[in-house]
């Protein structure tokens, strides 16, 4: 049986590997481009921009909450989604570097 060992890197780095995650599927980069460019929205209209079931649109709110890029709350009858500026502003910061070192002027 496999064991985490996430435990062995520091926090910072952990955290980076979740925002990874979380952004690697293009549902949940559509999820993130829609409230940001159209602020809290319902969970009814998020599942009508995105392609999927509304059970698997479910699941990617879930993993983008998790990782701390978006929050929601309840306000009958519906859910509200909306972006954490703060930790997505972290988390652009922190991808910035990549985009220095992975540039298409670096590529030969």
């Amino acid at each position: 049986m496999a064991y985490s060992k996430a435990h062995l890197f520091d926090q910072r780095t952990y955290q980076q590997s979740l925002w990874s995650k979380a952004t690697a599927h293009p549902a949940r980069i559509r999820i993130l481009v829609h409230l940001h460019r159209n602020g809290t929205t319902p969970f009814n209209l998020l599942a009508k921009s995105i392609p999927l079931a509304r059970p698997t649109v479910s699941q990617h709110l879930r993993i983008l909450r998790e990782a701390g890029l978006i929050s929601s709350y309840d306000k009958f009858p519906h859910t509200y989604y909306q972006l954490n500026d703060k930790v997505c502003r972290d988390l652009a910061k922190r991808s910035k570097p990549f985009t220095t070192i992975f540039s298409e002027a670096d590529i030969p």
